[in-house]
């Protein structure tokens, strides 16, 4: 019966002396220096690495063909070798994480711009940089970042010393095991995380379901939300988007994102946000009209046409500006005023999202209609409207209140200041504006006008108020 028993080898004759093979490339004229490893330092391997390979279960081996080239390539010499046989079954372990995370969210988290739309299927991982496929696992957290830093080492090394790359540097035996024992337990062994898993589950449901989502599901899924790590978070937010925009979307899914969108955007910093702006404006630039209307959709959805790119911001205020304006002066303008003035409000949450290029128009045009036509219905004012003028005025920093003084002494404003209930008006916008200066001067500058309002129209005729503003305004 003992026969039948495997051979039992003494791990010293995996250590052959390598003058052998000295011999052999030197009798055809090829170099022996730093191609194989010497004898005491595969000496080293083959001492330590029976007990880290006893170690590992079963399961785990029968199939692990690296290790039988990483035993064979140390046993001759060839370190650099054997560290790219581990590397390789590394590289083919991220993706298989990157698989399970799901390839669609994958890739918009490691592809950006236009390459994102060359990068499908499984297959596509392939055209991913080792570096790239690392780092997006780290940013994911399908690796811990202790273990990037580890693996990322262990990749440079591979690229300086090992056979992937011509080179003149050795590989120590002790530093190979090393690196063996942190791939092997680090990644090899290691699973997704529970957060990595949950998202996959959820992007997998969302795409599944064929009913608009509940209130109850909604609320769950809120609470899932808010436990997702902020990179995870930053993912689901950039793969709803791409879902929402894409032209093959059905309605339901379209809708159940529309229903969760708010919840992931609340989350998000506001780096990711701008992507999203800056994604929608690359669909401007390349004329894709559906994705386009589509973007803009999702971010007003979510309140968040701030963060779309400065051109289009200032091109679409100021439309908005002149719509408003033509608003003011038209038909049932306490009707059509509001609209508009929302969807100013939705680029504008504080004074530095507001684009210097428009500052000026936009505050004129918002003044003319808090000031309003100086009738008393409805004190001439759109009762709608002026909560959002307010808003507007409340945002103002140094710079926008001295707009909004040079704008009272506009033909089109300052007309207006002789009325008395425009008068009133006027008197809360300064009331507004005044609190909100920093500069004590300027504060000053408000508190001249609000001290004798009736005169205020012709304050810009006064020297001594030109005199106290003149830090601010040129008057000649």
């Amino acid at each position: 019966m003992t026969d039948n028993l495997p051979q039992k080898y003494d791990q010293k004759q995996l250590a052959a002396d390598t003058a052998v093979f000295a011999g052999y490339l030197q009798q055809f004229g090829l170099p022996t220096d730093n191609i194989i490893a010497s004898t005491e330092e595969r000496m080293v391997i083959a001492l330590n690495l029976p007990q880290l390979l006893a170690a590992l279960p079963p399961d785990e081996k029968k199939d692990a063909r690296y290790l039988s080239k990483f035993v064979g390539a140390t046993a001759i010499g060839l370190f650099d070798a054997a560290l790219n046989y581990v590397w390789n079954e590394v590289v083919l372990n991220l993706r298989k994480k990157a698989i399970v995370y799901g390839i669609d969210l994958f890739y918009d988290a490691s592809v950006g711009g236009s390459n994102r739309s060359l990068y499908k299927d499984e297959k596509d991982l392939d055209g991913l940089k080792d570096s790239v496929l690392l780092d997006t696992c780290c940013k994911l957290e399908l690796i811990s970042d202790v273990v990037y830093r580890k693996i990322d080492h262990i990749l440079t090394m591979r690229n300086e010393v090992a056979a992937s790359h011509p080179n003149v540097e050795s590989i120590g035996g002790y530093e190979l095991l090393g690196w063996l024992q942190t791939c092997v337990k680090d990644v090899l062994q290691d699973r997704p995380s529970e957060s990595a898993i949950r998202i996959r589950a959820l992007v997998d449901n969302l795409k599944a379901r064929q009913d608009v989502i509940d209130d109850n599901t909604l609320a769950r899924l809120s609470t899932e939300l808010r436990n997702l790590s902020t990179p995870h978070v930053h993912n689901l937010l950039i793969s709803i988007f791409g879902m929402f925009v894409a032209p093959n979307t059905d309605q339901i899914l379209r809708k159940n994102i529309s229903q969760i969108a708010t919840h992931v955007w609340k989350y998000a910093d506001d780096r990711v946000k701008y992507k999203i702006g800056t994604m929608i404006d690359g669909y401007r630039t390349n004329l894709q009209q559906d994705r386009l209307q589509k973007g803009i959709e999702f971010l007003t959805l979510v309140n968040g046409r701030m963060y779309e790119s400065l051109p289009a911001k200032i091109i679409a205020l100021e439309n908005l500006a002149d719509r408003l304006d033509d608003a003011h002066d038209g038909w049932d303008n306490y009707y059509n005023e509001p609209p508009i003035m929302q969807e100013i409000l939705q680029f504008c949450r504080i004074s530095a999202d507001i684009p210097k290029e428009v500052v000026p128009k936009l505050i004129k045009v918002v003044l003319r209609c808090r000031l309003g036509r100086g009738l008393s219905y409805r004190y001439g004012v759109s009762p709608g409207g002026m909560p959002l003028y307010d808003r507007f005025l409340g945002m103002m920093d140094d710079d926008g209140i001295v707009y909004c003084i040079l704008s009272l002494f506009h033909p089109d404003i300052n007309s207006k200041l002789g009325n008395a209930i425009c008068q009133k008006h006027m008197e809360s916008v300064l009331g507004i504006l005044r609190p909100l200066a920093i500069s004590d001067r300027l504060k000053q500058v408000v508190g001249f006008l609000l001290a004798d309002i009736p005169n205020a129209q012709s304050a810009n005729r006064n020297k001594v108020f030109r005199e106290l503003s003149s830090p601010f305004i040129n008057w000649k």
